[in-house]
């Protein structure tokens, strides 16, 4: 397989770890200094970098969604080079009983079979909205 296939099958595998809650699974597709950096604006941290920051922010899901996990489902994958574009969409019931459906954008580098960033973009007001109830950033 080369590296563009396996790219593109890590990125799949990392959200189907998201949605499992497997949040080792998640944290160990990453480089040692790997980062989730959210895009778009919201209550979340922009950026978290190192296996240990990953691990929090990623740990936190299995609360936020502990009826159904977040299920991301990938709507399609393109790849190039070190990186890999998904569109995807979540289906998830929040731990306020709100609906979660939200659409997804993820830019994913990688060096040397893992990832080494993972760009997310999505609605942020929606997220806002369900996640905070509206509380904005200042």
């Amino acid at each position: 397989m080369n590296d563009i296939a396996k790219n593109k099958q890590i990125a799949r595998e990392y959200l189907e770890r998201i949605a499992a809650g497997d949040i080792d699974g998640v944290v160990n597709l990453f480089t040692e200094d790997g980062a989730i950096i959210v895009e778009s604006e919201t209550m979340l941290p922009p950026e978290v970098r190192g296996k240990d920051a990953i691990r929090g922010l990623v740990g936190m899901l299995p609360e936020l969604f502990p009826e159904t996990g977040l299920k991301i489902i990938v709507d399609d994958v393109t790849a190039e080079e070190n990186r890999v574009s998904v569109r995807a969409h979540s289906k998830a019931v929040h731990v306020s009983g709100k609906p979660y459906e939200n659409r997804y954008h993820f830019l994913l580098y990688f060096e040397d079979g893992k990832i080494a960033s993972s760009h997310e973009y999505l609605d942020s007001l929606y997220l806002t909205d369900v996640f905070f109830d509206g509380a904005r950033p200042e």
